[in-house]
């Protein structure tokens, strides 16, 4: 059975491509769109500034057989209320946050 949540945060937010940060904002309250199906393995995040969608971001996310988030996509770096939310539905991110702390 697919799980699904949406919630709240307020972080700053910025827009970089290889050239560096074209815009930045602090204080964004952000909606945050998560989903999980144990079955498949899969997973999806989805959040934008909430009333404008002006900051917007998705992608997806993939666990390994033995429950571990492996990879994702969409987004450069997997944000905190992201690895947070997949943590309390069990899925080990200790290895990601590790990788996109170091």
């Amino acid at each position: 059975m697919r799980i699904k949540e949406t919630f709240e945060v307020m972080r700053s937010v910025a827009l970089s491509n290889s050239f560096g940060t074209l815009d930045d904002e602090d204080d964004v309250t952000l909606e945050v769109n998560m989903e999980y199906d144990p079955e498949t393995r899969r997973g999806s995040f989805e959040f934008y500034e909430t009333g404008t969608e002006e900051w917007y971001c998705a992608g997806g996310l993939w666990v390994s057989e033995d429950n571990e988030l492996v990879d994702y996509d969409g987004t450069y770096t997997l944000t905190d209320f992201v690895l947070d939310w997949l943590q309390v539905q069990g899925i080990d991110v200790s290895h990601m946050r590790k990788v996109l702390n170091d």
